[in-house]
């Protein structure tokens, strides 16, 4: 099954240019034919090529379904200088099901900007692929500090390879929303680590051997979902 997206498709009842185009020349979807959209919030339709125009792929809407959402899962990451690396994390995220991407900014970041609308586009191509119908949120590049003092989510876990006595596996309630805090290659400093547990960020470990940042990423973010 092909899955394609529209943001405002109950709305509009369109396709853009893009989902057109390969719904049309690649796929050679034509009149009639059914096709299964979502908006990315949770939506799965069910609906039937009407016509095309100005490039544009009008469809009528036949049914609707909607997923059910599971608790938030939030991944606060440091991604990695490379950018296949970091686009790499994005995509698997995706697939795992993860509901809000983070970047953050560490005192040992070696990425302090990213280009979200190729991210984004990542994000919506996995989730076609895994025939998802909920598109992560890509927030707003922050510094670690600022994000630590505004994280709100029930269960907040950082994992970090410095020694530390209080760390454990992660002891996860699926009933409650989650945040992983996942940090640059050089790791969080000692300052990032006392700060994130004095606001509640529970210290775990993740893996006996010392994992790479997007590894790392999904580890977490799996034992998390699964």
């Amino acid at each position: 099954m092909q899955l394609f997206y529209s943001k405002e498709i109950e709305k509009l009842q369109t396709l853009n240019t893009e989902e057109s185009k390969h719904c049309l020349k690649v796929l050679r979807k034509k009149k009639n034919d059914n096709i299964f959209v979502t908006d990315g919030l949770g939506n799965f339709y069910e609906c039937k090529i009407k016509e095309e125009i100005k490039n544009e792929l009008k469809v009528e809407i036949l049914n609707k379904k909607k997923t059910k959402k599971k608790p938030i899962i939030e991944l606060a990451i440091s991604f990695p200088k490379q950018r296949i690396r970091s686009e790499w994390i994005i995509e698997k995220a995706t697939e795992i099901g993860v509901n809000i991407i983070t970047p953050i900014v560490c005192e040992k970041s070696e990425r302090i900007k990213i280009n979200y609308d190729r991210m984004n586009k990542i994000a919506i191509s996995s989730m076609k692929q895994s025939l998802r119908t909920y598109l992560p949120i890509i927030s707003k590049m922050q510094k670690f500090s600022e994000f630590i003092k505004k994280s709100n989510l029930d269960q907040k876990f950082i994992a970090h390879c410095k020694h530390d006595s209080s760390k454990e596996k992660i002891k996860n309630n699926k009933k409650k929303s989650s945040c992983i805090l996942i940090g640059p290659e050089g790791d969080f400093s000692d300052k990032e680590i006392i700060l994130a547990k004095s606001f509640q960020f529970k210290t775990v470990i993740l893996n006996d051997n010392r994992l790479r940042t997007e590894t790392a990423a999904i580890i977490a973010c799996n034992q998390l979902i699964s």
